[in-house]
């Protein structure tokens, strides 16, 4: 449960549209660091949000939900929302470009303003789920998604090219390393500018840098998770 999944979104529209939505009581499942600061707010708000804690999209206690609600617009192809749709749910989310490949079934029901929100979250509540054909259910199996993947990498087209002519593509390969274009000379050379005077500590200090800044030390390690400066920047005995 984090700000940034949606959770604004979601307070802002059931705040905005509280008297529309009279009635309608939300369960919310979720942890994590802005847990207590979402429970607040909502509570501050009078908000009708029910918080639980996180638990498996699998678990049984949430079979029994018709209707799952997903405001966020930073999550691409969330796997919550592929899951709620197979298990037949209605899945009432944002118009967005990370929500475009579940547009395509009949219940998924998005919005485009905090109205059309209202208006989805009514239909959904009024009528029933469509049972998922067989085909919709396979686009939502893994199986579905590799072979997408495969498609729009064009790994197919590489690995079948590669197989009809292994010496072509060694010899396209070769030609490659030997004869760089000079894009990637250019590319090197501003690479390696910019590792040595970034690397360089008067330089830094004379463009307004922070003295000390230049590589971690142990606490920064510590709060980003990163290997301690030791093992980053090891000092040989030799």
């Amino acid at each position: 449960m984090v700000w940034a999944k949606g959770y604004r979104e979601l307070i802002d529209l059931m705040a905005k549209h509280k008297s529309d939505l009279e009635g309608f009581k939300l369960d919310v499942y979720g942890s994590g660091e802005d847990s207590q600061e979402v429970q607040s707010t909502a509570r501050r708000l009078d908000l009708s949000l029910n918080f639980f804690k996180g638990r498996d999209h699998a678990d049984n206690s949430l079979h029994g939900y018709k209707v799952f609600i997903n405001p966020s617009i930073s999550d691409v192809l969330c796997t919550a929302t592929a899951e709620a749709l197979a298990m037949g749910k209605f899945v009432i989310c944002a118009e967005h470009p990370s929500n475009e490949f579940f547009m395509s079934f009949p219940n998924c029901l998005t919005y485009k303003t905090s109205e059309e929100f209202v208006a989805r979250v009514k239909e959904a509540m009024d009528r029933e789920p469509q049972p998922l054909t067989p085909e919709q259910r396979y686009n939502l199996s893994w199986e579905a998604a590799t072979e997408r993947f495969m498609e729009y990498s064009d790994l197919d087209k590489v690995l079948n090219n590669e197989a009809a002519q292994p010496g072509q593509g060694r010899k396209r390969k070769n030609k490659r390393t030997s004869q760089p274009n000079l894009s990637d000379i250019m590319d090197g050379g501003l690479a390696l500018a910019h590792r040595c005077l970034t690397g360089n500590e008067v330089l830094r200090l004379a463009t307004g840098a922070i003295p000390g800044t230049r590589d971690y030390d142990k606490q920064h390690c510590v709060d980003m998770g990163l290997l301690p400066p030791q093992v980053q920047h090891p000092v040989y005995g030799w």
